[in-house]
């Protein structure tokens, strides 16, 4: 992965342009974050900020393209296929001028500077806000599904973060719970004589509470 990466300029991901410090929306940061790599858009009516791109574009185009432009394809993976084999084709053939190709080039020199990438892939996050229930829950309806946070945020308002596979739930910045999505698994009830209150207050331990409280109230939609 580049330590640094220079996208155009769109408002759906720069909230606010500036040349030294634009804002970006939070999904893009996030994207950012995930990879570990800075943003430096390029300026609006300024091509100039990525000439190595839109070069690039041009002559992979003509390259690329126009070998294939007359072929007949059925299927997406056989146009990738020979899309695939051109690119090879492109990446090694020798620099006009000089002694070597983009693929020796990419391999001696550019590979090095490249940062790794990380374990898993990123995922798109959705937004979204509930109030923690009196049975130490919250519901992400999309999933119609309730997932635990801790005793001590009950009654209050907390913001989920939630992608394909996991839910992150914040509170004042702070990430409070984090959850694998089941959308597939229906919750359950559970009877008490003791409140979720009075359990945590038998407990004692903050962290030791909030740890068996997870596990024994995970899957509850009511606390009687």
């Amino acid at each position: 992965m580049p330590s640094a990466i220079v996208p155009d300029n769109p408002k759906a991901a720069v909230t606010r342009s500036n040349r030294y410090e634009p804002t970006f929306n939070e999904t893009f940061s996030d994207f950012a974050d995930h990879y570990q790599t800075s943003v430096l858009p390029a300026r609006a009516n300024r091509p100039r900020d990525k000439a190595l791109v839109e070069g690039a574009v041009k002559i992979v185009y003509n390259r690329i393209y126009a070998a294939l432009r007359k072929n007949t394809y059925h299927t997406l993976q056989e146009l990738n296929t020979a899309i695939r084999y051109q690119l090879e084709l492109h990446n090694n053939c020798q620099l006009k001028g000089r002694s070597y190709s983009r693929r020796s080039q990419f391999e001696e020199v550019e590979r090095h500077s490249l940062g790794g990438l990380p374990i898993s892939r990123y995922e798109f996050k959705k937004l979204h806000y509930a109030t923690v229930a009196k049975t130490g829950h919250i519901c992400l309806g999309e999933d119609r599904h309730y997932y635990s946070v801790p005793y001590r945020f009950i009654g209050k308002k907390v913001k989920m973060l939630y992608s394909r596979t996991r839910l992150e739930v914040f509170y004042h910045y702070e990430r409070i719970a984090i959850h694998i999505r089941d959308n597939g698994k229906t919750s359950m009830i559970i009877t008490s004589q003791l409140t979720v209150s009075a359990l945590y207050d038998v407990i004692g331990d903050k962290t030791i509470a909030d740890a068996i409280l997870d596990r024994i109230v995970h899957d509850v939609l009511e606390w009687k």
